[in-house]
C-alpha cells in the first residue's frame, strides 16, 4: 500500500478510537441510569459535558496542531483519552462521571485539526475527497464496533470494564503511531510551502468568507444530529423498541457499518466529480446536500412501528450523515488551503459546529423525559437535516469564489 494511504488508514484507525471513547458513556448509560437513579434529562447532560471543552479548546487545539507535528499531537491526546477512560472507571456517582468527560473534550479536541492538517500534508487535492472520508469514516467504525463489544463487557464484567478498555485501547494506539509514524519527504508534502503560510490565523479572511459560513452553518446541524446519534441511540433502542442492553449494543451497530461503506464510496464520488472537470466545491457540494437529505430518513426511524424497520432507517439516516460530514473536511480543506493554516481553519468550523453537538444529547435528554419517547427528539433532528442541506445548498461554487478570497501574506493582519 502506498505511503500517504497507509497514514489516512492510521488516521481512520485513530478517529475510529475516538469515537468508540465517546460512545463508550452512551452503552453505559441504562446501567448507570439504575446504578445511580439518574433520569434521561440529567444523563443527557453528562453525555453533552464532553461537547463542553471539545467546542470550547476547538480554536486553541487548532492553533496548536499547525505548531506542532502531528506525530506528537496524537501520542499525547491518545494518553490522554486512556487517562480519562481510567478515571471513569473510577466514579461513584453520577456527578462524578463529568470531570472525566471534560477531560475527554479538551484531550479530543485537537484531533480533528491534526487529522486534517496531516490528510492536506499528505494527499493531492484530488485525492482529498476519499482521504476525508476515510477519517470520518473511522466515526462509524469505531460506532460500529464499539457498542457490540462495550455492550458484552457491561453485560458480562460490569460497567467499569467498558471503560479500562478503551482506555487500554488508546494506550496501544499511542505508541505505535508514536513508533511509526514519520512527516512526509518534502517531496510528498503537498502543503503550501512555509514562505507562503501566515505567521497568524487569518482572522479576516476567515470571517469574511461566506462559504466558510455556510459550511459552518450545515455543520451546525450535522453535528447535532451525529452527537444525538452516538449519545441516544443505544438508550433509545433500549427505552423505546424494547431491547436488551446487548442487543441495543449489536442493533446499534448495524447502521454504523453501513455508514462505514456509504462514507467511503461518498468520498470516491467527491474525487470522482473532481476528475470529470467539476470545481473542488461544486463537487462537494453534491455529496453535502445528498447526505443531508438522506439523513431525513431518520424521521422515518422515530415513526415506523416496527424495530426492524427503525434500525433501517437508522442505517440510512446515519449514512447520509457520515458521507455529508467526511464532505465537509474536504470542501473546508479547499476553501482555506492557500492560507496555509488548515488545523486552525478546521478548529474554528469545529468550534461552531460544536455547539449542535453541545444541543443534541441535551435537548434529546429533555425531550425524551417530558414527552416519555424519543418520536419528538428524532422529528427535531430531521428538521436540523433539512436545514443543513439548505445551508450547504448555499455555498458558491464559481471559480472565483471557491476559496476564502485572497490569500493574505505572511505578516498581514
Amino acid at each position: 500500500m502506498n505511503r500517504r494511504w497507509l497514514v489516512a488508514t492510521g488516521v481512520l484507525v485513530i478517529t475510529a478510537v475516538a469515537y468508540v471513547d465517546r460512545v463508550n458513556l452512551s452503552v453505559a448509560e441504562p446501567v448507570l441510569a439504575r446504578e445511580f437513579d439518574a433520569s434521561k434529562a440529567v444523563l443527557g447532560v453528562i453525555l453533552s459535558s464532553f461537547t463542553w471543552t471539545y467546542t470550547a479548546f476547538a480554536i486553541p487545539a487548532g492553533l496548536v496542531v499547525d505548531r506542532v507535528r502531528t506525530r506528537v499531537v496524537f501520542p499525547v491526546i491518545l494518553g490522554m483519552w486512556a487517562v480519562a477512560s481510567f478515571l471513569t472507571a473510577g466514579v461513584r456517582s453520577v456527578g462524578g462521571l463529568v470531570a472525566p468527560r471534560l477531560l475527554l473534550g479538551v484531550s479530543e479536541a485537537p484531533f480533528a485539526p491534526a487529522s486534517i492538517r496531516t490528510l492536506n500534508m499528505w494527499l493531492p487535492q484530488r485525492e482529498r475527497g476519499l482521504g476525508s472520508s476515510m477519517f470520518i469514516s473511522g466515526v462509524a467504525l469505531g460506532s460500529a464496533v464499539g457498542p457490540p463489544g462495550l455492550a458484552w463487557l457491561v453485560a458480562n464484567h460490569g460497567w467499569q470494564s467498558c471503560f479500562v478498555a478503551t482506555g487500554v485501547v488508546s494506550l496501544l494506539i499511542a505508541v505505535v503511531w508514536a513508533v511509526a509514524y514519520r512527516d512526509p519527504h518534502p517531496s510528498e508534502d503537498h502543503s503550501p510551502p512555509p514562505e507562503e503560510r501566515p505567521t497568524a490565523l487569518p482572522w479576516r479572511a476567515l470571517l469574511h468568507s461566506r462559504n466558510l459560513w455556510f459550511l459552518i452553518a450545515g455543520y451546525f446541524c450535522l453535528l447535532y444530529i451525529l452527537y444525538t446519534f452516538v449519545s441516544w441511540v443505544p438508550g433509545y433502542l433500549v427505552a423505546d423498541r424494547g431491547f436488551t442492553l446487548l442487543g441495543s449494543g449489536v442493533s446499534t451497530s448495524i447502521p454504523w457499518a453501513v455508514a462505514f461503506v456509504a462514507g467511503l464510496l461518498g468520498g470516491r464520488l467527491s474525487d470522482a466529480a473532481l476528475r470529470r472537470g467539476r470545481a473542488p466545491l461544486a463537487a462537494r457540494k453534491v455529496v453535502l446536500v445528498g447526505g443531508m437529505v438522506v439523513a431525513l430518513a431518520i424521521v422515518g426511524a422515530a415513526l415506523v412501528d416496527s424495530a426492524v424497520g427503525a434500525i433501517v432507517f437508522l442505517a440510512i439516516s446515519t449514512s447520509g450523515i457520515i458521507v455529508a460530514n467526511g464532505a465537509v473536511w474536504a470542501a473546508t480543506q479547499d476553501v482555506v488551503h492557500d492560507l496555509g493554516m488548515t488545523g486552525s481553519a478546521s478548529g474554528f468550523v469545529n468550534f461552531w459546529g460544536n455547539v449542535g453537538g453541545i444541543l443534541g444529547p441535551i435537548v434529546t435528554g429533555v425531550l425524551a423525559t417530558t414527552t416519555g419517547t424519543f418520536v419528538a427528539p428524532l422529528v427535531v433532528a430531521g428538521a436540523l437535516a433539512l436545514l443543513g442541506a439548505a445551508a450547504f445548498a448555499l455555498l458558491r461554487t464559481r471559480p472565483a469564489a471557491a476559496g476564502v478570497a485572497p490569500p493574505l501574506r505572511t505578516g498581514t493582519t
